[in-house]
């Protein structure tokens, strides 16, 4: 059986332009948890959901003076090398990044408040409820949808024709 060597790429805990988690700190396991998922999930779309086979994003740990820190790691093959394209790596969150982060963050706080009080399950909204982190629009009312909040219409919710004349 022919064996094809991974090609790994560390491509940082975060987009490069944003702040991530310290090591040392005190919430940092959780942080870095979280914001390497959301990483990752952001990679996956913008390559397009590659076949794991051939590109994929993993969170690896890495010993430092402070302690272990982590960062996402690209593994692939020569054909996910082919696929794998530095220039596409991020600078900033996007709008469902920036949504999923909140979502586990409150998530996070509620599942909290439930363990210290569990009579308040009854106060978490549904959406907090679930373990998946749900599916964002790439818009930013995603981080309404995020919050738990259902963004609703000012006006009229059913448009209305203009220069129609009666």
């Amino acid at each position: 059986m022919f064996h094809r060597k991974a090609i790994d790429f560390e491509v940082g805990p975060v987009p490069a332009e944003e702040s991530c988690a310290q090591v040392g700190r005190d919430d940092y396991n959780e942080r870095s948890g979280r914001e390497c998922t959301v990483y990752i999930r952001q990679l996956q779309r913008i390559f397009g959901h590659p076949d794991p086979a051939s590109l994929r994003f993993v969170r690896r740990g890495f010993a430092h003076e402070f302690g272990r820190y982590h960062e996402v790691v690209a593994v692939m093959n020569a054909e996910g090398a082919e696929m794998f394209d530095e220039s596409k790596l991020p600078c900033e969150w996007d709008h469902i990044a920036r949504a999923e982060l909140t979502w586990l963050r409150l998530r996070q706080q509620w599942r909290e408040a439930v363990r210290v009080r569990p009579s308040a399950i009854v106060q978490v909204p549904d959406i907090f409820q679930r373990n998946e982190i749900p599916e964002f629009p790439n818009h930013p009312v995603a981080m309404w949808w995020a919050m738990g909040f259902m963004p609703m219409p000012a006006g009229r919710a059913i448009s209305i024709q203009q220069g129609r004349r009666s």
